[in-house]
């Protein structure tokens, strides 16, 4: 599943249709399992709804349900705890680049220690059979690490306890995007973190073909078939989709 943004109920919606809930909007999954690729907050109107959903499925599925570190998770954070300090986008705060990629301010008012300590501890990237999934097409993950877990070490660390130069350094890699149209890039993420075919979001599909989003109805595969792109602009008004794997 891609980018949420905010639309909680859209995301129900479409985990019942694609028979991962239930009426009552609980896991109904059975031995399915369900990577969300990050990007649960911003531009939509619950982005609190959707984590404390998604972490709730986490439990009732045993973890069949996961959810990887988007770029929002990591600007949200860094409003809450820089707020006024300055970035390196000349002239703006941690919360005014927040602001101007869509803050909402009752999820950052609502948002609570449980959920920031949730949060630190995503993944940015994960393996799954054959498949790399990361959140954003770029392959400056390898920027900070060599592994998946020393990315998630160095990105938890850089969120928990980093000063603002280093979460603004890690906010530029992960809103990095669209550098997987060379083929060398997608050879050294492929060979710096395994799989043989990489999956993400963060960039529009409609953006990406120039079509309206609710155009948008399946992923857009490019890259010699090696990159699969699953956003499906939910805030712009596309209709969304779950994505089997296994069948692509």
């Amino acid at each position: 599943m891609g980018d949420v943004h905010g639309h909680r109920d859209v995301l129900v919606g479409l985990l019942r249709d694609a028979g991962l809930l239930d009426a009552s909007e609980r896991w109904s999954g059975a031995e399915a399992r369900l990577w969300l690729l990050g990007d649960l907050f911003d531009r939509g109107p619950d982005g609190i709804g959707a984590l404390e959903l998604v972490r709730r499925l986490e439990r009732e599925s045993s973890d069949a349900v996961r959810c990887l570190l988007g770029n929002h998770e990591a600007l949200i954070l860094a409003a809450r705890r820089f707020g006024d300090e300055d970035t390196s986008f000349a002239g703006h705060s941690f919360h005014d680049v927040w602001k101007l990629n869509g803050g909402v301010d009752a999820d950052l008012a609502a948002l609570t220690d449980e959920h920031v300590g949730w949060i630190t501890h995503l993944p940015p990237l994960a393996r799954e059979g054959d498949w790399l999934l990361v959140h954003a097409d770029t392959d400056a993950y390898l920027d900070l690490g060599g592994s998946i877990e020393e990315v998630t070490h160095e990105t938890g660390e850089a969120l928990r306890v980093g000063d603002a130069a280093r979460v603004d350094t890690l906010l530029g890699i992960l809103s990095d995007r669209q550098r997987l149209d060379e083929p060398a890039a997608i050879d050294a993420l492929l060979g710096g973190f395994g799989g043989v075919r990489i999956v993400h979001g963060h960039t529009p599909i409609a953006s990406v073909v120039g079509v309206e989003p609710r155009n948008v109805t399946r992923p857009f595969d490019y890259g010699a078939g090696r990159v699969r792109n699953i956003d499906h602009c939910l805030f712009a008004g596309g209709l969304g989709f779950v994505v089997r794997l296994d069948e692509a």
